[in-house]
């Protein structure tokens, strides 16, 4: 039996069978995990931030930004934290003299290798419900995912299930993203639609159960469809304390669309891995998930 104490996830059906929804949970577990087991204030991303500097340093801001996949503005606030901790300074850039690049300071490579035991235990938690066998076949197919779409890996990480999986959620966000854009919709709608479509009418509540969120975020992706017209909101008729949701017209009409492109997505991916290994990889993250 398994000693993990994060509870297991619960898929909802409208997505369970893209690669793209369970990467995204996969991410938010191994973030979990990460954050039970690393020492406070140190987070998930202050450690790939460190690693990537030690690995491919001296780097500036923008170029850190673009390896990781975090947004610019949260890199700067990143870097900020990391220097007034010790733990990483600015050096002039040896490609440009006029400007800075960052390093990992004695502290920080020090800090760095101390929160390797920590990581371990991080790694063991979100990866108790596999095998040996099954943890090196998921690294390997999170892998050849991303050669495939041309991500930077740090050396020293990429044995790491939670890195492997991060990365792979952004790569295969930002994809999807594309796919959706000439639909100006996004992912994070395109899961609300999907959801409403299967279980409407349904409460905010019972839509953020689905989706793994909380209850401020789906509110927020409430009023986004709404504003756009996509989805409907009423006064529940047996409690009007509550709301039902449900696609208008506009919504069901746009969600058929965002299906075609999702579906021929999810094909793409099966493309690049191969018919079974992309059955592998959704069954190996279906039960990193949920046991």
């Amino acid at each position: 039996m398994s000693t993990d104490t994060t509870p297991a996830v619960r898929l909802t059906s409208a997505l369970a069978d893209y690669t793209g929804y369970l990467l995204r949970r996969a991410y938010v577990r191994a973030a979990s995990c990460a954050g039970e087991a690393l020492p406070p204030p140190t987070r998930l991303r202050d450690v790939l931030v460190l690693s990537m500097l030690e690995d491919a340093g001296p780097l500036s801001q923008q170029r850190l930004a673009e390896l990781s996949g975090v947004n610019r503005t949260i890199v700067v606030k990143l870097i900020d934290s990391l220097e007034d901790r010790g733990l990483v300074a600015r050096a002039r850039n040896p490609a440009d003299r006029r400007s800075y690049a960052l390093v990992p300071t004695a502290a920080g490579r020090a800090a760095l290798a101390a929160l390797q035991p920590a990581i371990d235990r991080g790694e063991e938690r979100l990866t108790a419900e596999l095998s040996a066998g099954e943890r090196r076949r998921l690294n390997e197919l999170l892998g050849t995912l991303l050669t495939e779409a041309g991500s930077y890996l740090v050396g020293p990480l990429v044995e790491r299930t939670g890195y492997l999986l991060s990365r792979a959620h952004v790569a295969i966000r930002a994809r999807a993203a594309d796919a959706l854009a000439p639909l100006s919709v996004e992912p994070r709608h395109f899961g609300v639609l999907s959801v409403l479509a299967e279980v409407q009418p349904c409460s905010q509540q019972q839509l953020a159960t689905e989706l793994g969120i909380s209850a401020p975020v789906a509110l927020q992706f409430v009023d986004e469809l709404e504003d756009a017209g996509l989805v409907r909101r009423v006064r529940n008729a047996a409690d009007r304390r509550a709301y039902d949701l449900t696609l208008t017209a506009k919504g069901d009409g746009l969600l058929r669309a965002a299906q075609k492109a999702a579906a021929a997505l999810e094909r793409q991916l099966t493309a690049n891995l191969g018919q079974p290994a992309g059955q592998e990889l959704r069954r190996l993250l279906s039960k990193l998930l949920t046991g």
